[in-house]
């Protein structure tokens, strides 16, 4: 009687505990593939967002580097137009030689040079000979290729130490560094004969093409101003003696300045 009562009690006890313990794996199964699809979800949105971070980061430093590309670029365009406005400020643009204004700055500070070395300078004016008529007769064009020509034969015949510029229409000025007045002459006269070749190059034989030029000596005390008229003076007498000539200074010239 005792062992059916037992066997009845462990049957009922088994009928509740059973399902409940049923019940209990249940929930607790549920709950641990919960926290694990959880789990697995916040991975994939955090795997998401660092995607999304190193895109943007990505991004960004594409946008740098094209902010530094493009600035870059700018900088090195300021530079050359810098450069260009330079050239055009101190370049005769027709002839590639200097401007006025800037091979009388050169004579100004060759001549201190010099008075500061005690070295020789020599200047020339030079002058390309009826040129007007040249203009008049075979056109502007043909003028200014005589004037290119020309600035050709004086960087292939003269030194490379000599400073060229253009400072009138037809109008030349040659500084010669540590140069005597005897050694201008005869680089003048090499430059003088040169000039048949300018009828050659613009296949006109009817264009006889020369030049006259005036040379002037540096001596002590002398300013620029003495300089350029002495030798203007020079260029002068080249043209009265029939022209196609070099002259050099007669310093008793410098009593009428």
């Amino acid at each position: 009687m005792l062992n059916l009562s037992f066997s009845l009690s462990s049957i009922k006890f088994a009928q509740y505990l059973y399902p409940h313990t049923f019940y209990q794996v249940f929930v607790t199964t549920s709950v641990f593939f919960s926290y694990q699809d959880r789990v697995s979800a916040q991975a994939l949105i955090t795997e998401e967002l660092s995607g999304t971070r190193n895109w943007y980061i990505l991004i960004g430093i594409m946008l740098l580097i094209t902010v530094i590309t493009m600035l870059l670029m700018q900088t090195i365009r300021n530079r050359r137009l810098a450069r260009k406005l330079e050239k055009l400020a101190t370049i005769d643009d027709l002839t590639g030689l200097m401007n006025r204004r800037q091979i009388l700055e050169c004579v100004e500070t060759q001549l201190t040079e010099t008075k500061a070395r005690g070295e020789s300078l020599s200047l020339a004016l030079v002058d390309i000979d009826w040129f007007k008529q040249i203009n008049d007769k075979f056109g502007y064009f043909t003028g200014d290729k005589v004037l290119k020509l020309f600035s050709e034969l004086c960087v292939e015949n003269l030194s490379e130490e000599f400073l060229l510029g253009r400072i009138g229409e037809e109008e030349f000025l040659i500084l010669m560094p540590d140069t005597h007045k005897d050694k201008a002459y005869l680089a003048l006269e090499h430059l003088r004969r040169a000039m048949s070749e300018v009828s050659e190059k613009v296949n006109m034989p009817d264009l006889d093409v020369t030049l006259s030029a005036g040379i002037c000596e540096y001596k002590e005390s002398d300013t620029s101003d003495i300089m350029l008229q002495l030798a203007s003076t020079a260029l002068y007498r080249a043209k009265e003696n029939s022209r196609n000539i070099v002259v050099v200074c007669d310093r008793s010239d410098e009593s009428g300045l």
